[in-house]
């Protein structure tokens, strides 16, 4: 006679698992499938990471000037806090339409950690979450102001912020810290940063800073976390004081620069000085500023290769990629954005990043899919890059690219000893090189001619020359792919 069997035979680790990953709202739904499956729903486990987002904890409200709407429902709020606060280790905010919503959650979280730590030292709810991430997006839609306002997007402030620096204040075990997108004020960001900057200046080993002022303002107070291994912050954001003060961190191995949908693209006015904190780009693109050589010059030699410098572009922003020239550039990343990479960009990186690039890779799939002739395409770009950059370690590319681009680069990739990844649904059949081209990459025509006969062909020479078991990924091996 067989045992007992389905899900109530479920390990418990493997249900605290699953209920880990699970949206708040249908943690509740899933613990009353069974005795089981309830004691999964109230393991600590489950609780360890919390996020907070439209539609959960609501209720129907009626109000006269907007109908029905959904409030917060602070019965259920005031439950969840108390049995589950605990347990928190990550705490994720994401962006929501409804900004009572969000202040009323802030406020009785706080309110609950200050009823607690104003009798006992001791007892504090929140002191066992070391990582808190916040995203801000609220867009004013023209016909919500009557026209009075012009649709645009709204940065924080206020209230919001006030309520938001009383929960940091009660987050006594605060090792990361992400916050995107607050555009706030310059006043309002001095006084923001400086708050994080007395409570957790020897405390953060990971903080993203994106997007922190609705217009461009250096701070210096993103050098100040002397504990930090690892800084993301936008490009207006730096200045020559504030990459001095980033280079004498003694702790930092990663500085990320990130260029994402709302940075801003009008910033600070030209300069003519060459020792000037920033230089323009050509005006064909946005005007948007990069630092100048000499700072990068000195974050050199005050930093002593400690910190491997990235360039991230995510998103859909309003220019390509910033060139920060003279800085030793050890990746650049396009994170499921629509940037292409072209041949103006690709120059630019193998002529400031030439000897110090290890990583470029296109993570995700192309957005935004250019024509299919040569010099629509990717291909002269990725052999510029290959061929004047010989400390390449590893190569992603999601773009389109024919045949013989395909082998010429698992050529350069023997050669220089780099990992190749490509997308199998984006390889053309077609050469696209002429036999004066391989002469001057050293490869022999006719041996490339006879390689790009077939897709199988193609395949199996890219895995001989990489040495590599997978070099050409299908779609979704390529959109999960990792680097």
């Amino acid at each position: 006679m067989e045992g007992p069997s389905g899900f109530k035979t479920m390990p418990i680790e493997l249900l605290e698992d699953i209920f880990q990953r699970l949206p708040v709202k249908n943690k509740g739904r899933c613990s009353q499938v069974c005795r089981q499956w309830q004691r999964g729903f109230n393991s600590k486990l489950s609780w360890r990471k919390f996020t907070f987002q439209d539609g959960i904890f609501v209720r129907r409200k009626y109000t006269q000037h907007s109908g029905w709407q959904y409030h917060i429902d602070h019965w259920r709020l005031k439950n969840l806090i108390t049995n589950t606060t605990s347990s928190w280790r990550t705490l994720n905010v994401e962006p929501v339409s409804n900004i009572f919503n969000l202040y009323e959650f802030f406020r009785v979280l706080a309110n609950y950690s200050e009823y607690y730590e104003k009798f006992s030292s001791q007892d504090r709810p929140m002191a066992k979450i070391h990582t808190f991430n916040f995203k801000w997006h609220l867009h004013v839609d023209e016909n919500e102001t009557g026209g009075f306002i012009a649709g645009k997007d709204v940065g924080t402030g206020g209230q919001i912020l006030h309520s938001l620096k009383t929960v940091l204040n009660y987050l006594h075990g605060l090792k990361s810290l992400s916050l995107v997108d607050l555009q706030l004020t310059h006043d309002e960001a001095d006084d923001f940063l400086s708050t994080l900057l007395e409570k957790f200046y020897e405390k953060l080993t990971y903080l993203s800073l994106l997007n922190v002022t609705l217009y461009p303002k250096p701070l210096l107070q993103v050098g100040c976390f002397l504990k930090l291994r690892k800084l993301l912050v936008s490009p207006q954001m730096l200045s020559t004081d504030t990459l001095s003060a980033i280079a004498c961190l003694e702790h930092l191995e990663t500085l990320s620069i990130v260029q994402v949908t709302a940075t801003p693209y009008s910033l600070f006015p030209p300069t003519s000085s060459a020792t000037d904190s920033f230089v323009f780009q050509d005006e064909k693109s946005s005007q948007s500023t990069d630092i100048c050589r000499n700072a990068w010059d000195m974050f050199v030699k005050q930093n002593m290769d400690r910190t491997r410098v990235w360039l991230i572009l995510r998103g859909k922003p309003k220019m390509s990629l910033i060139i920060q020239p003279g800085a030793p550039i050890y990746g650049i990343k396009m994170e499921n954005s629509a940037g292409q990479l072209t041949m103006e960009l690709a120059e630019q990186i193998a002529n400031y990043y030439g000897a110090t690039l290890r990583h470029f890779i296109q993570c995700g799939l192309e957005r935004m899919k250019r024509g299919k002739k040569m010099e629509e395409r990717v291909d002269s770009a990725l052999i510029e890059i290959v061929s004047r950059c010989p400390n390449l370690e590893r190569l992603a590319c999601r773009e389109r690219m024919s045949y013989g681009t395909a082998v010429i680069l698992s050529v350069y990739a023997e050669r220089i000893g780099f990992g190749l990844w490509i997308r199998k649904n984006a390889l053309l059949k077609r050469i696209c090189w002429c036999r004066l081209d391989m002469e001057a990459q050293a490869i022999h025509f006719d041996w490339l001619k006879a390689r790009c006969r077939s897709e199988e062909l193609v395949i199996v020479t890219i895995q001989r020359n990489t040495n590599q078991m997978n070099p050409v990924l299908d779609d979704k091996s390529y959109k999960s792919l990792c680097l």
